[in-house]
């Protein structure tokens, strides 16, 4: 029995242009190895990323991020966790992107503290996250919630269960500094 055919998954093309020396040199590897031009430079690109690494101190000695802790097969994913390393240089655009993700964090986020991704919804909001932040700057001070219920729109038209939005506020607490105390607790007798 047969394997089905599969496509490629390659879909991108790299234009560059080379001297003829180096032409040659990538020539001679592709032989040498016996591997085709593209082979050669995706091994080469492989093996130089494997060297790039990003080192930060933290409280249990430095912390190394590499192009892998980035890697997600969800391009919003991937966009996401590059726009929150400054050491990549982020854009306004992906700062932007990111702040409002952390805003809408339901859509975005299994919680809170904003550490796990819903890949799910990521990939059907992401291709439209320009016109969701848009209409958030259209519409705020009329609707801050315009966006938000947009989204909610897009996953209910997906068959997808839906985050409560908006969410509810946090209820004050002593620790967070924002709570109503009764005066009389103040005052000596």
């Amino acid at each position: 029995m047969g394997r089905p055919a599969s496509k490629n998954p390659k879909s991108e093309a790299l234009t560059i242009r080379l001297d003829p020396k180096t032409r040659f040199i990538l020539d001679y590897m592709a032989r040498f190895k016996g591997q085709t031009i593209t082979t050669v430079v995706e091994r080469a690109i492989l093996a130089a990323a494997a060297n790039t690494i990003i080192t930060r101190p933290d409280d249990y000695g430095d912390h190394h991020i590499t192009w892998q802790d980035l890697w997600d097969v969800s391009e919003g994913v991937r966009a996401l966790e590059v726009s929150k390393v400054p050491e990549l240089i982020p854009t306004f655009e992906e700062e932007r992107r990111l702040a409002f993700v952390r805003n809408h964090w339901p859509f975005f986020y299994t919680d809170e503290k904003k550490q796990i991704y819903i890949n799910h919804y990521i990939d059907l909001l992401w291709p439209h996250i320009d016109e969701f932040i848009q209409l958030h700057e259209d519409m705020k001070h009329t609707d801050y919630y315009a966006a938000g219920n947009a989204m909610l729109e897009a996953l209910k038209k997906a068959k997808l269960s839906t985050p409560k939005w908006p969410p509810e506020p946090k209820s004050p607490t002593k620790s967070s500094g924002n709570f109503s105390r009764d005066l009389d607790d103040d005052i000596p007798f």
